[in-house]
């Protein structure tokens, strides 16, 4: 087996932004983690725990050894309960919240004028008291010589770090599971190949940013397309100073007309089997 298959459930302890877009005053969030995300956050843990901070090397290697799913909010600390295309207004619901923050002028002892704004985030607990936990799936190859799993101990996700938000936490055995499928139905995964493949049943949605080509396209039955970009960090002295370049992709929730098969690509992104 060319690789291995971990389900990674994460608790969420702070709030959590995954920057998405803005509208006027609004800075929204992404409703689940993404690939890269999750790929930024481990390179620089593990860049650090290594005391080399090589981020660009690190980056490198975890892209060759390590695939990730994307990680979705759930108050089941095992499985993923809820997508966001599903229930929208419910998923809004139970684990969406927002803040308004303004800056100060200490001169005048008022707000500084235009800096009123309001940020999105996932929150730690549902409205109905639960505690949320970001649950996905890690693909580890065999000659994987990361220590990642102890990286996942120390990760904080997303935007507004200094603030104390996006910490996590795993519990040992139990938040870092091997296990052979997903845990949900239309989803087949096949370990055997160069990378990880995944088969998708035609009534499912992609649960990642699937690559738009010509040979996928025309198979689209509902969906959208954005744009999907980065920063990166590959000095120390330089953090998220590199853009990445642009991927034209199909969104999470998408769905094809007919069962396809993905390779799952660096951070996560799917890309139509020939």
């Amino acid at each position: 087996m060319s690789w291995e298959l971990h389900r990674v459930s994460l608790k969420l302890l702070s709030p959590m932004h995954i920057g998405w877009r803005k509208i006027g005053n609004l800075q929204q969030t992404r409703y689940y983690v993404p690939g890269r995300t999750l790929w930024g956050a481990l390179t620089a843990r593990i860049a650090r725990d290594c005391r080399k901070f090589d981020y660009m090397k690190t980056g490198i290697d975890v892209d060759k050894f390590l695939r990730f799913s994307y990680f979705y909010p759930s108050d089941n600390e095992e499985r993923i309960t809820l997508f966001p295309w599903d229930k929208r207004d419910e998923y809004d619901w139970k684990f969406m919240g927002s803040t308004v923050n303004t800056a100060l002028d200490l001169g005048a002892k008022i707000a500084d004028e235009g800096s009123l704004h309001e940020i999105e985030y996932i929150a730690p607990r549902t409205r109905d008291g639960k505690q949320v936990y970001l649950i996905g799936y890690i693909f580890e190859h065999k000659d994987c010589g990361l220590n990642w799993k102890a990286a996942l101990t120390k990760l904080q996700i997303g935007g507004e770090r200094t603030y104390g938000w996006g910490r996590v936490e795993i519990d040992g055995s139990k938040g870092c599971a091997q296990v052979v499928q997903f845990d949900l139905d239309g989803y087949d995964i096949d370990l055997e190949q160069e990378s990880p493949v995944i088969e998708l049943s035609e009534s499912y949605s992609a649960i990642s940013h699937v690559l738009a080509d010509n040979q996928i396209d025309s198979f689209a039955s509902s969906g959208n397309i954005e744009p999907l970009i980065g920063l990166e960090t590959t000095k120390e002295e330089e953090f998220g100073a590199e853009i990445s370049a642009s991927q034209i992709c199909w969104t999470p929730g998408t769905k094809f007309s007919n069962d396809h098969t993905f390779v799952i690509g660096e951070k996560g992104i799917w890309k139509s089997k020939s």
